[in-house]
């Protein structure tokens, strides 16, 4: 499919310096005078002001735009203005486009606009409406998600905990994957399931599912396969249970990836970037829009990737092609479609380790199971052996929406879309068995796995603001559902190839299986789930700074459960999934709140095995509940949330039914609580902060073993912060430091808490520089990751959190000191 979208396999060179980072800063506009006058003050980052940028006054009614270009003090002035709604436009080359789409100038008033420029970044262009862009000089913070069913209020007024990653900052960070954009979201952390790239995001220690929790604008998507951070305007995060707004969903909170759209103005970037040891990638990411007033929109990002990562004889590649197109048939419509395809061959990285019940305790009983092995200390993921170079995986995902978007008045907007998508997926990376506590390990190949997803997916809705008899109201109506496709093999692969014997100690590179790898033949639709939610929401302003936040999903969940011929079993559960919130406003940019949630949710799915009696099928939906305080404000320098929660949820794994088969069943209850804090703005003008920090009580009640009753979660932290900062160097322009801080606590080994694995520190640091050559704006971006070497788990996984034996915990390597750089030319 990528063969005649790409070039041909090779390593790219290694990249040279120069620079940029792209924002800019709005101030507030406010008039006077009978034929007014506009006039401001045009400054960079820095305060040096910006002489010679053409400033565009237009107003919307007429197609006679006034134009003019500053002086050498940075200032403009349109005398003589009359009366009316105009848009202002100010540019300069190297320098982000600044528009105000709308403001009203008043008869007899003067107008004053003081613009603050930044340097150009992944768009060209940055339109400035309510709230603030997202860039640098805000501490990255976003006042306001992408319009949905979260209504129209800015995020200061919602009242859950609800965190952004916007472009610029995936850009500046150097993120390509999941895993690298989760770092930077402090309250949000992930399992990995069958390595880096197969992951489920989490927030308060609840393991997100398959595709309940992940949208694409708006819209449900399957998260465990290639997934290209590049594609996305921004990742919008709500944490904790997200029914009642989304639908049946996981209480782990809705991360909804938001596609990047048409530019108003036309804008072109390549980037060239080297990672690791020698994994060179070209992208080139290009917008605009043509035709009569701008009808026709385009948005393209095209990528590829190529080398060796840090463990020699491997290979990751990399190749996303993504289009993106709008209409505008009228002022008031969009018509927009895109379709993406990306696929990700990664072999030779570290596989995992699987470590279970101790095979020499004899001492076992129904309520004191077998004491679970010790996992090792982390080793070097750079030493070969704890992968194999012709192991690993093949994934590809494919996905294809359309909406189309009408604003009925400025404060009414509808939207109605679909999307489908499509997950391949073929594994078979190396699963390394401890086998007793010297560091001995059994080696295979990991096989089995759902080798296909498909989803069908749609989104509905309405909002609008009423305000009557001092009241005001932020109005909600929506549909959203989905129809889920997993896929298994009509003859099953073997559950494992075995390998080998090797240490921790002395990893083996051993010879690939006589027999030849695996193959994804003979699939069939082995689980189908159909979903649809229909929700309401209302958020009620009262005087004196009280509101009430109310909103509801009416929801129905279906299943079959299917075998190669026929149909196996099925289910079907309607419920309300409710949440009501009571907030206070002490000051506009100041919420207190608090919030009680109840969620139905989809039955988890069934992993597969030849031992598993119900392999591949879907449980019975069941519910969850949550209460939550917070308080949250958004104000010009610094914007903090923090919250209190306590969360609970039944929780299903795999058990023993007898000597020789297990199901897959609900356990038992899970219990969370904890506390939370974020943290994004500007200290002292030069330092930026972005950061969070996470308490949590993590538990299990009922399991029904005496042993592990009431223990704490395998592999959950009980704290666990990031700490993002840059620095803008006094004296040398468009020159900043970078670096982050990342901490992991202790988290337990074991299902009765026995043993504990260490927490670590992770520590990056870079620069970031850009200059002008030629005509062309540069951007180097440089970033030494954990630049300590720090050898660490990334992931600690449950297997069987009852204690019964029927599975193996598992751990991923975490990644060791690597080196990120990236040249960018602004066009």
């Amino acid at each position: 499919m990528f063969r005649n979208l790409f070039f041909s396999r090779s390593h790219l060179p290694r990249l040279l310096p120069f620079a940029v980072v792209g924002v800019l800063l709005l101030s507030s506009l406010h008039a006077l005078a009978q034929s007014g006058q506009l006039s401001g003050t045009i400054k960079d980052l820095d305060q040096s002001v910006v002489p010679n940028a053409q400033v565009v006054l237009s107003n919307t009614q007429t197609s006679s735009p006034l134009q003019m270009v500053t002086n050498q003090d940075g200032q403009y002035t349109f005398a003589s203005v009359p009366a009316g709604t105009y848009r202002l436009e100010a540019r300069k080359p190297g320098f982000t486009t600044f528009a105000i789409p709308s403001f009203t100038i008043l008869p007899g008033q003067n107008a004053l606009q003081d613009i603050s420029f930044a340097v150009a970044g992944t768009d060209s262009s940055i339109t400035v409406t309510a709230g603030l862009a997202g860039t640098p000089a805000t501490g990255y913070y976003v006042n306001n998600v992408d319009q949905g069913v979260l209504g129209n209020s800015p995020i200061v007024n919602q009242p859950y905990t609800i965190t952004v990653l916007p472009a610029e900052q995936i850009t500046n960070t150097q993120v390509k994957s999941l895993r690298d954009a989760i770092m930077f979201l402090p309250l949000v952390s992930f399992t990995e399931q069958q390595g880096s790239e197969i992951l489920r995001p989490s927030t308060r220690g609840i393991q997100g599912s398959i595709a309940q929790n992940t949208r694409m604008d708006g819209m449900a998507i399957a998260i465990t396969g290639a997934n290209a951070m590049e594609q996305y305007q921004e990742l919008q995060v709500e944490n904790g249970l997200g029914a009642a707004m989304y639908g049946p969903a996981n209480p782990s909170g809705m991360f909804d990836f938001v596609l990047k759209r048409p530019t108003e103005e036309r804008t072109t970037n390549l980037y060239l970037e080297q990672d690791s040891k020698s994994i060179g990638t070209v992208y080139g990411d290009a917008g605009g829009r043509i035709g009569p007033h701008k009808v026709f929109g385009y948005r393209t990002n095209l990528l590829f990737g190529d080398g060796t990562a840090f463990v020699e004889q491997s290979r990751l590649r990399r190749r996303l092609a993504e289009f993106a197109f709008d209409l505008r048939p009228t002022a008031h419509t969009t018509i927009d479609s895109h379709y993406s395809a990306y696929d990700i061959v990664q072999r030779g990285y570290p596989g995992w380790f699987s470590y279970g019940p101790d095979p020499t305790d004899t001492t076992s009983t129904k309520q004191r199971p077998s004491r679970t092995l010790l996992l090792p200390v982390a080793p070097d993921p750079t030493r070969l052996g704890f992968g194999q170079p012709y192991a690993g995986v093949n994934l590809t995902t494919q996905s294809t929406s359309a909406r189309i978007l009408h604003d009925f008045s400025p404060n009414w907007h509808a939207m109605a879309g679909g999307l489908a998508q499509r997950l391949d997926r073929f594994m078979d990376t190396p699963v390394n068995t401890i086998t007793n506590n010297t560091g001995t390990y059994v080696s295979s190949l990991a096989t089995g796995f759902a080798p296909r997803f498909g989803i069908e997916s749609d989104l509905g809705y309405i909002t609008g603001t009423i305000s009557r008899w001092g009241i005001k109201q932020d109005v909600v109506l929506a549909s959203e559902g989905y129809r889920f496709n997993q896929y298994a093999y009509s003859t099953p692969p073997a559950a494992s190839v075995l390998l080998g014997t090797a240490s921790v100690d002395n990893p083996v590179v051993f010879a690939p299986p006589a027999a030849g790898l695996p193959q994804n033949r003979g699939l069939y639709q082995a689980t189908v789930v159909n979903q649809q939610g229909f929700n309401l929401g209302d958020l009620i302003y009262f005087p004196k700074g009280f509101a009430v936040r109310l909103a509801a999903s009416q929801d129905f969940i279906g299943v079959d459960n299917n075998s190669a011929t026929a149909r196996l079993s099925g289910s079907n559960k309607q419920g309300i999934s409710p949440s009501a919130s009571v907030m206070f406003k002490p000051r506009n940019w100041m919420t207190a709140y608090a919030t009680y949630a109840s969620s139905l949710q989809q039955g988890d799915i069934a992993p597969g095995g030849a031992n598993l009696v119900n392999a591949n099928q879907a449980l019975a939906p069941y519910r969850s509940k949550e209460w939550e305080l917070g308080f949250k404000t958004a104000s010009k320098t610094m914007n903090i949330t923090t919250a209190l929660f306590r969360l609970e949820r039944p929780f299903a794994n795999t058990i023993a039914l007898n000597a020789t088969e297990n199901i897959f069943a609900i356990t038992g209850q899970q219990v969370n609580f904890g506390a939370e804090i974020s943290a994004q703005g500007t200290l002292f003008h030069r330092l930026l902060i972005d950061g969070g920090f996470t308490a949590l009580n993590a538990r299990l009640n009922d399991t029904g073993i005496a042993a592990t009753n009431g223990k704490r979660f395998v592999g959950i932290p009980s704290y666990r912060s990031n700490l993002y900062s840059e620095y803008r160097l006094p004296g040398v322009a468009n020159l900043s430091v970078t670096g982050d801080w990342q901490f992991v606590g202790r988290r337990p080994q074991d299902d009765e808490n026995l043993h504990s694995t260490s927490g670590y520190n992770v520590y990056d640091l870079g620069f970031r520089y850009s200059h002008m050559i030629f005509t062309k704006l540069a951007t180097l971006r440089f970033t030494g990751n954990n630049i300590g070497n720090v050898h660490y788990y990334s992931t600690i996984a449950a297997g069987d959190i009852t204690g019964t034996n029927a599975s193996s915990n598992t751990a991923h390597f975490g990644a060791p000191r690597t080196i990120s750089t990236s040249l960018q030319f602004a066009f």
